[in-house]
């Protein structure tokens, strides 16, 4: 007897999202986040200029991200993502070519400044609205998919832009660099990305609704800016990620006098590689640990590694400390919106996290300008990165102290 027809498999249409936002991740992180070791020892190479200056201006691009994140959030909820992605890939772009042609300082804050204010648009803000109307039932996998493509922007953009350079000079590389972001995210977000146009669409993702034992209705800012909880996830994660990007940023230069330029980058792509496995081993321990316990972990495993960076020389000791910090850079990225939604509920994710992202963004830059004072002031790295470390475990510590107040679901 003839098997009848079988149904076509059909594509849920908000995979397809997910692949967009892996190619906005790449190119946020692989140019905005984990470049800017590379921008600053390529600018001290080409002009002289000092280390600590550079480290202000990007500490200036992380600062600017404050205003930029919470009026961006305004603009997405209003008219969608698709477009602000497309001015944000706009405004990386031509502030990547401006890179490559300064000539005063002050030129160098004003380019920083621009891709600050562009980088919320690319990354984490703009990805989550764009996954968010599509999914819920698989929105960890979701997320954790195409913020991979933050590890894969990470591990091929410093070492292409320094391959460019040494082979075409920096104006050049910049150049290639800022026409790769718009040519390579403007088309796909205009074809791919779009919010479902009928319910029926996203058949299958969407909760039943029931209470899953976490607060259901969406708490007033007052109310979370008197929580104790949320100033213990906001200071503890701020410190985490001021003491991860305080590294990041300075990874090469860091590395550059002992291992070289070029071997320099590619532990960058070693860290970043890496951060691909944390990101799932995170995603597959969140339900069987406390979210706090993986918290005091992961800060620990980067303290760990950065203790070994700041204190030895030795090459594969360097590759090694690389792997270890890095294992934990994805983590620490998405332990904020975990910790969050576990102890306020998707009721009050959004507000929770608009309030936080402003904490984060003052951690990323005063890691990342204490750092780069610390390193002129010393004439090297290794009390800068101590002080990252000491981050690190006042983190833990503030989790550590209050575990038994953060509840689960």
């Amino acid at each position: 007897m003839a098997a009848g027809p079988t149904a076509p498999v059909r594509i849920y249409p908000g995979w397809p999202i997910v692949g967009a936002c892996f190619v906005m991740a790449f190119f946020a992180w692989g140019i905005g986040f984990y470049g800017h070791g590379f921008y600053i020892a390529a600018l001290r190479a080409r002009h002289g200029w000092p280390t600590g200056l550079l480290s202000a201006a990007v500490a200036a691009f992380w600062l600017v991200g404050i205003p930029a994140a919470l009026v961006i959030g305004r603009l997405i909820d209003r008219h969608g993502s698709r477009w602000i992605v497309v001015l944000g890939a706009v405004a990386m772009g031509l502030g990547s070519m401006a890179l490559g042609r300064l000539g005063e300082t002050w030129q160098v804050f004003a380019v920083f400044l621009v891709m600050g204010s562009a980088y919320p648009a690319l990354a984490t803000a703009a990805i989550s609205s764009s996954l968010v109307p599509w999914f819920e039932r698989r929105l960890g996998l979701a997320l954790g998919i195409a913020l991979t493509g933050a590890s894969a922007g990470g591990a091929v953009m410093p070492p292409t832009m320094v391959w460019l350079t040494q082979t075409h000079g920096f104006g050049y590389a910049m150049t290639v660099v800022g026409v790769a972001v718009m040519a390579g995210t403007i088309p796909i977000v205009l074809l791919i990305v779009r919010a479902p146009r009928q319910p029926s669409e996203t058949a299958g993702e969407r909760g039943d609704g029931q209470a899953s034992g976490r607060p259901a209705r969406r708490l007033a800012v007052a109310e979370l800016l008197r929580s104790g909880q949320f100033w213990r996830i906001a200071v503890a994660a701020s410190l985490a990620l001021g003491g991860q990007v305080g590294f990041l940023m300075h990874q090469i230069p860091a590395l550059e006098d002992r291992l070289g330029l070029t071997a320099a980058a590619f532990a960058v792509s070693i860290s970043a590689g890496s951060a691909v496995i944390g990101r799932f081993v995170l995603g597959a321990l969140t339900g069987r640990l406390p979210l706090p316990a993986l918290a005091i972990s992961c800060y620990l495993i980067q303290a760990a590694g950065l203790v070994i960076i700041a204190l030895t020389n030795a090459p594969a000791m360097l590759y090694v400390a690389s792997a270890l910090t890095g294992v934990v850079v994805g983590c620490i990225v998405m332990l904020p919106p975990l910790l969050l939604s576990d102890a306020f509920g998707a009721g009050s994710y959004a507000t929770a996290y608009g309030l936080i992202n402003g904490v984060l963004f003052v951690g990323s830059g005063v890691g990342t300008g204490a750092t780069g004072l610390l390193r002129d002031l010393s004439g090297g790295y290794t009390q800068p990165f101590l002080l990252l470390v000491g981050f690190h475990l006042l983190a833990a510590l503030i989790f550590l102290a209050g575990m038994r107040t953060v509840p689960r679901s």
